[in-house]
């Protein structure tokens, strides 16, 4: 068996498979280390499973407000294990994609096992031996964070990586952390039949979005009967008469049959032996330099090993960068100004660039336009949300935030406007089918059309035309 390559990628996730996958693809001798199953947090324990539990989750919440539509609601509880049972079998589906003989077809050698350096160009590998390289790309991904609140262990709890395993829905729940994966699972567990208290110890949710956006999405979640706390620090966590009681610094102890901990992510590189490759950390992390190179000139390392966002598209779009730069003479620096991110609550939020006080510091200029207008929205029963972009004088895209049903796929034509240089007359000047959900980044576009109109030049222009009337 061979066991020397071109470029090994250590960790089966999006950037392993996408690094060692183009590797192959362009004639090198290239294989992936990881230590489990093929497909990381993403397929597992992230992207596809918790879109599942949302779909179901969305669904039972408009079966429960049917009468919205003019339709008899929901009579009966929903059935958590079936739910589970569907959400299991979707990711079996989907896990073929990531199947170890596809990419043994493509040419890429797969070696399972746990993988730890013993230089630069080696690392011996649990049941396989040694492997040598010209080239890694270290993509080992990141595990839950888990805060060293007192009695938090010998209660139990649960995350993102274990409550996929699970079959019956508690009563109550406590998630600990109002972020992203906080708000969805909070409402996937409310929309279910869980009673829901989050605790987030920041001054809103969804702290890194806009205020304007967190207050509107702490409403919702409250109009759902999820109770939320904000500056609520958890200091402790018990067990109580069969029960978990978690007591934070707003309100009365909160007690519950389950503690959902949503307190956010780590590097994982335990075991990896870094230094044994000379390989820098900080905090946790793998330094990297705008190529992603390590401070070894023989590794490079992508997705959420670094410090780079943790997303499944970044970790894709620095696997393509990484493996660029570890073939090819040219080098690439490594963007993140244009990578839009999605939380998957409903409605979504969705959001690329600058905030909208970064952009007005910088002189830019808000349009907004909110979608409880839009003729669609409101025949579909989703007219709720808002889209607003913040544009230079020129109409320049300079960030933008979408708050809607299919907020992730609306905040396209903003992105491609952004990285492309393309205004907001030229989205507004596009022809939009009508009546689509997609109008709405048309109306927020078309204010700046509107703006120009009160500008000297604009009022001007309407004095002629009353004229040539």
């Amino acid at each position: 068996m061979n066991t020397t390559y071109d470029l090994v990628a250590i960790g089966g996730g999006t950037g392993g498979l996408v690094s060692a996958a183009g590797a192959a693809y362009m004639g090198l001798d290239a294989a992936i280390v990881e230590k489990s199953a093929l497909g990381g947090d993403c397929l597992w324990t992230g992207c596809v499973p918790s879109k599942a539990l949302i779909a179901s989750g969305r669904l039972a919440h408009q079966m429960n407000e049917a009468r919205a539509l003019g339709l008899r609601p929901a009579e009966h509880p929903h059935d958590f294990r079936a739910v589970m049972e569907r959400m299991r079998s979707a990711r079996a589906t989907v896990a073929h994609h990531d199947d170890p003989e596809r990419f043994r077809k493509m040419g890429v050698a797969v070696h399972f096992g746990a993988a730890r350096f013993t230089g630069p160009s080696t690392v011996e590998v649990d049941g396989v031996g040694t492997i040598r390289s010209k080239r890694f790309v270290i993509a080992t991904g990141a595990v839950p964070a888990i805060p060293p609140i007192p009695g938090l262990r010998e209660s139990g709890y649960w995350t993102y990586e274990t409550v996929f395993d699970e079959n019956e829905l508690p009563e109550s729940i406590a998630i600990l952390g109002g972020g992203p994966i906080g708000t969805e699972f909070a409402q996937i567990f409310a929309r279910l039949g869980s009673r829901v208290t989050v605790l987030e110890m920041a001054p809103a949710i969804l702290i890194r979005e806009d205020p304007d956006v967190a207050v509107f999405m702490q409403r919702l979640l409250a109009e759902e009967g999820i109770e939320v706390r904000t500056g609520a620090a958890v200091t402790a966590v018990r067990s109580e008469g069969g029960r978990k009681v978690v007591e934070a610094g707003v309100g009365d102890p909160v007690a519950v049959d389950e503690v959902f901990v949503a307190t956010g992510r780590r590097p994982f590189t335990r075991g990896l032996d870094l230094d044994a490759a000379g390989i820098r950390t900080d905090r946790g992390t793998v330094v990297v330099d705008p190529f992603l190179r390590t401070s070894a000139r023989t590794v490079w390392a992508v997705g959420d090993v670094t410090d780079a966002m943790h997303f499944t598209h970044v970790a894709d779009h620095m696997a393509k960068v990484a493996l660029r730069n570890a073939i090819l003479p040219a080098r690439t620096k490594i963007r993140y100004d244009n990578v839009p991110r999605v939380t998957f609550t409903d409605p979504e939020v969705a959001h690329v660039g600058m905030s909208e006080a970064e952009a007005a510091a910088a002189g830019g200029t808000v349009y907004r336009y909110g979608m409880d207008d839009l003729d669609r929205a409101i025949v579909d029963g989703t007219a709720v949300g808002f889209v607003k972009v913040s544009a230079d004088r020129k109409g320049k895209v300079m960030g933008a935030t979408v708050v809607a049903h299919g907020a992730g796929d609306l905040i396209l034509p903003f992105v491609l406007a952004k990285q492309n240089g393309l205004t907001l007359s030229a989205i507004a000047n596009t022809i939009f089918p009508y009546p689509t959900m997609a109008e709405g980044v048309k109306r927020a576009s078309a204010e700046f059309l509107r703006s120009r109109l009160d500008t000297p030049a604009g009022r001007t222009l309407k004095k002629v035309i009353q004229w040539l009337k």
